[in-house]
């Protein structure tokens, strides 16, 4: 799922970052781990109908946690250490949220205290590291849930809970270990995208989880983030109080940064349609060049609306990196269209990856035009400048049908 133009910091498959923030809620970072597995898929989708059921029932929980990514992403995943709390609210399209924890960011030696708290319309955030405070209204706020994604398990609020592992994966059940000094069954789900993979533990006396691991596979390499939980409570006493925070004297006010998502333009329909002409444009590379949509006609183009902050968008790019790679000798154009951007470098973000598809900046006219309202969205656009096909989110299906339909493409004759 996606970022509602912010990632659901949550926990489940980094698909969309943008639709319904219900949806998005349920998402984070990633459908993984690659490791040997043995039994029978019964018994894991068993294991599975069991946790689903019981993380359903959950009105309220809380939780301490300890959250820590590797791999090639890993520096984009602040390591977490702390007590999360989450309560259902009814009707509502987000919960009550309270995490208090002490959290490492990337090139930093030592860990600072983040207080981030969320009472289902808002996301407030209090950064005693870097002394600052920022407060915005939902979705917009999503975007803070970055600070402390590592411990977030958006499964014990989402409506969906389990969904994508249950329907959309090749399910192992591994055996019984030991996880939080409870036994534990452990299944893994095994997705479409070579060497994804998320382990769970799940503890055989409530069905709730007690660690789960999560590998993205990329071209790049893989990443895996492991949330380990431990004092699990789904009876907590809570107070209303518990999710307000005041700016602390001296901290910096930085909300006037977390810009309100762009509404889609009016006219109908989620995304602009397939078969129709896509909207030209023009827009400038990191170094200054000018490209247009009108001036590749001819070729079979991908555009990546994306931004530095968004997880989602960081996790699809290996993909859009192979695509690059796959086709750069071909009549194939793909670019990432940077949008929303918040004041980091994208051109500097795209060098330190090694991300070597070219950039286009100030792309946010053109997200407006092509219906972006959340990302990832990827548009792929024919030679004659007709869309063949659109999609929002990281999904490792989708990736292989923009691959398919470009080689469909490359097959037909000119004209």
């Amino acid at each position: 799922m996606m970022e509602g133009r912010v990632a659901r910091a949550a926990l489940q498959e980094p698909t969309e970052c943008m639709m319904k923030y219900r949806t998005l809620w349920a998402i984070g970072l990633g459908a993984w781990l690659s490791v040997p597995v043995c039994g029978e898929s019964g018994d894991a989708r068993a294991v599975l109908e069991q946790a689903t059921a019981a993380l359903r029932a959950v009105q309220a929980v809380r939780y301490e946690a300890v959250g820590q990514a590797e791999g090639v992403l890993a520096q984009q995943i602040p390591s977490a250490q702390g007590t999360v709390t989450i309560v259902q609210v009814e009707g509502a399209d987000f919960p009550k949220l309270r995490i208090d924890a002490q959290v490492t960011r990337a090139k930093e030696s030592q860990s600072a205290r983040v207080e981030l708290v969320s009472d289902g319309k808002t996301v407030t955030l209090v950064d005693h590291g870097q002394k600052r405070y920022a407060r915005a209204d939902l979705p917009a706020g999503q975007s803070l849930l970055s600070n402390v994604q590592s411990i977030l398990l958006g499964e014990f609020a989402a409506a969906q809970a389990l969904e994508r592992d249950t329907n959309g994966s090749t399910l192992k059940y591994v055996g019984s270990e030991r996880a939080a000094n409870l036994e534990c069954d452990v299944i893994a789900a095994a997705r479409g995208n070579p060497g994804s993979e998320t382990r769970w533990w799940f503890a055989k006396k409530d069905h709730f989880p007690r660690r789960v691991q999560r590998v993205l596979g990329s071209p790049l390499g893989q990443t895996t983030l492991t949330t380990s939980l431990t004092a699990l409570d789904a009876k907590p006493d809570v107070q209303d109080d518990l999710f307000r925070l005041e700016k602390p004297e001296g901290f910096a006010d930085v909300s006037q940064t977390l810009n309100p998502p762009k509404p889609a333009p009016a006219g109908g329909g989620r995304f602009l349609a397939v078969g129709s002409e896509a909207p030209d444009w023009t827009l400038k590379t990191g170094d200054g060049r000018e490209v247009s949509l009108k001036g590749l006609r001819g070729k079979i183009v991908l555009l990546d609306f994306w931004a530095t902050w968004c997880g989602p968008c960081r996790m699809a790019m290996p993909d859009v990196e192979k695509l690059h790679q796959k086709y750069k000798d071909k009549p194939v154009a793909v670019f990432g269209v940077n949008c929303w951007e918040r004041g980091a470098d994208p051109v500097a973000f795209m060098k330190n990856n090694k991300f070597t598809y070219p950039v286009l900046v100030k792309g946010d006219e053109v997200a407006a035009k092509y219906k972006v309202n959340g990302i990832p969205t990827f548009y792929l656009i024919g030679p004659d400048g007709k869309i063949l096909f659109v999609y929002a989110g990281m999904s490792a299906e989708n990736a292989k049908k923009v691959d398919q339909l470009i080689e469909e493409a490359l097959k037909k004759p000119p004209g």
